[in-house]
């Protein structure tokens, strides 16, 4: 089970920090994930909800979730299968004939949302370092800020930051270069 190609995502800025995330776990071809939804109700969209986080499995679905409770800036975190469920059908299902939109709800700098929004601008089975992305962005001075903002990225390959790569082949990636080099072979096969 992997994320459909038509798929379109649109980046939503939340204005504060979530006081709730409802979270659940699914399995996917490249490993267990952690997903997590926000309420956009006290904000102006078009959606909802929207995803705002989404996690590799590391050791395992505990120490997963502490990870992501320690980066939830105090959000409560709560469990809802059935929405998570709801959720992993329209990414992996919904969308495989027609274009599907997902809303991913992020919270950062003016910066990081520039850089977030330009990573969805890099297709599935292409690659860029991080100095391509940057002059991309009309900002080549930038290339090490932005190297941190793509590490906060808190949206797992829905923000693809697994198709950045170091001008001298490291394979770095939070979950491991292992699974970063499985993801970028996956996507260049398509």
């Amino acid at each position: 089970m992997w994320f459909s190609e038509n798929l379109k995502i649109r980046l939503t800025m939340m204005t504060r920090r979530p006081r709730l995330i409802r979270y659940g776990f699914v399995d996917t071809t490249f490993g267990r994930m952690l997903m997590g939804v926000v309420s956009l109700d006290d904000i102006q969209s078009e959606a909802q909800d929207a995803i705002c986080l989404l996690y590799f499995v590391m050791e395992n679905d505990q120490y997963t979730l502490d990870e992501a409770i320690s980066r939830s800036h105090g959000a409560k975190m709560e469990q809802d299968s059935a929405t998570i469920q709801k959720w992993a059908y329209k990414l992996f299902s919904a969308g495989k004939d027609a274009e599907c939109l997902i809303d991913v709800a992020i919270i950062g700098t003016q910066f990081e949302t520039a850089v977030w929004s330009a990573l969805l601008e890099v297709k599935s089975g292409q690659t860029y370092t991080y100095l391509q992305l940057a002059t991309q962005m009309g900002r080549p001075e930038v290339v090490r800020s932005l190297a941190s903002a793509v590490g906060r990225n808190q949206v797992a390959i829905l923000i693809p930051c697994h198709r950045i790569v170091s001008k001298n082949g490291d394979s770095k990636y939070y979950w491991g270069g292992k699974l970063k080099q499985e993801l970028l072979s996956f996507e260049a096969k398509k």
